[in-house]
């Protein structure tokens, strides 16, 4: 990633000009507001031998900030602890807590983690910004082709729609936007999450606690006696969760859920290693979707650029994709001048027609089943980002970094 060049001096660099007469509670507001500004999504603050990295994930990249002392790194992990009420004589467990933060004209929650390492405790915090009300599934980068086939299949009455890619590629928020578009009055919406990442009106929202047997399974067992319409499971982790999952599936309920494979079609054998029939898991999955997250170019500084012959055959030969021009940013202080301002979904869905479910039954192969799945007009992970390189959204570059083995 370019170098970040902010159009201000950053709050955190003033902050250190101070020392040694810093004020650590002004230093934590300065790292968060900082990290607010520059739109990161995560803040690490990494200890080495000789002193403390400051560093933000912006649009799912990591960049260095900014380095302070160990001496001012104590009080700053002390102030942590405090405001997320986590025990500040621990140092050896890992803690996890969370808290929340006001600005002037906004608030958010922050979630951090505490891990003890060789030179002293890596603290990590994730911004949870509350922009759900925002998000579509057009605006996250699904196509009016892609977007149909969700809306028809969450229309139905019962069954299972999985989200699968890896940590990170947006799921989440994915199916937060699903469950937000189910939330009508009519509907008893309840979910199981480890964390809650967003409070939604309307929706019962349970907590996992493993520490007084509140797992996924046993919540999912709980819910079922609260009469509910339709469920969503954070995570299918286990044989007993996917047990469960797929019985309250079959009994008349909507189940939304993630797993983590790398595309559409591997979520099937994953199901059926984990003891599941075939024909269970062909009567109930109706749709999965598989994501990346790939950074947009920034709009303000975007320029065309013509494909050179080697890359037209590389994606021909590749991929069987002709592509004639391709975009990219050029930099501006609108995006801090790394030429790419927030991200966007490229997906894969597969839609789970009868087809499939005979290849389910037939316990074929996920790479069998994929094929099956594309002959009937399925769109690879790969082409979709090729079609949004295509529409300027990002460029074949950010194709090649998060989707190219």
């Amino acid at each position: 990633m370019k170098n970040l060049k902010i159009a201000r001096e950053l709050k955190i660099t003033s902050e250190l000009a101070r020392a040694p007469d810093i004020f650590v509670i002004d230093f934590v507001n300065a790292i968060l507001e900082d990290a607010f500004f520059l739109r990161a999504s995560d803040i690490h603050l990494h200890p080495s031998e000789e002193s403390i990295r400051i560093r933000f994930r912006v649009d799912g990249m990591l960049c260095d900030i900014s380095t302070f002392s160990h001496n001012i790194f104590s009080k700053v992990v002390l102030r942590l602890k405090i405001i997320s009420n986590l025990r500040t004589d621990e140092q050896k467990t890992p803690q996890d807590g969370r808290f929340r933060y006001s600005l002037e004209n906004t608030s958010f929650d922050v979630r951090i983690s505490f891990v003890s390492t060789h030179y002293g405790e890596s603290v990590v915090l994730r911004l949870l910004k509350n922009t759900l009300g925002d998000n579509t599934l057009s605006g996250l980068g699904f196509l009016a082709s892609d977007e149909e086939n969700i809306l028809r299949e969450i229309k139905r009455q019962n069954g299972m729609i999985l989200m699968t890619g890896p940590t990170g590629s947006g799921k989440t928020t994915t199916l937060y936007t699903l469950v937000r578009l189910l939330n009508r009055k009519e509907n008893s919406i309840i979910t199981i999450e480890d964390p809650i990442e967003y409070a939604l009106a309307g929706i019962k929202q349970i907590q996992t606690q493993p520490r007084v047997g509140l797992t996924f399974a046993n919540g999912l067992r709980s819910i079922l006696r609260q009469d509910p319409d339709i469920i969503m499971v954070g995570e299918i982790r286990d044989n007993e969760t996917a047990q469960i999952a797929i019985n309250t599936a079959l009994t008349g309920h909507l189940l939304l859920s993630t797993l983590h494979t790398v595309d559409c079609a591997t979520a099937i054998p994953r199901f059926l290693d984990m003891g599941i029939e075939p024909f269970l898991v062909a009567s109930t999955l109706r749709l999965v979707i598989a994501q990346r997250l790939v950074r947009k170019i920034c709009v303000h500084c975007k320029v065309a650029r013509p494909m050179s012959m080697a890359e037209k055959e590389t994606l021909h030969n590749l991929y069987g994709h002709d592509l004639q021009n391709a975009f990219y940013g050029i930099g501006c202080e609108n995006c801090a001048h790394s030429g790419y301002n927030g991200r966007v979904v490229v997906n894969e869905i597969l839609v789970v027609d009868d087809l499939i479910r005979d290849a389910i039954v037939a316990r074929l192969s996920a790479v069998q089943i994929k094929n099956i799945a594309m002959n009937n007009g399925m769109v690879s992970l790969v082409v979709d980002g090729l079609r949004k390189v295509e529409m300027g959204l990002t460029t074949i570059e950010e194709i090649f970094r998060c989707l190219h083995d």
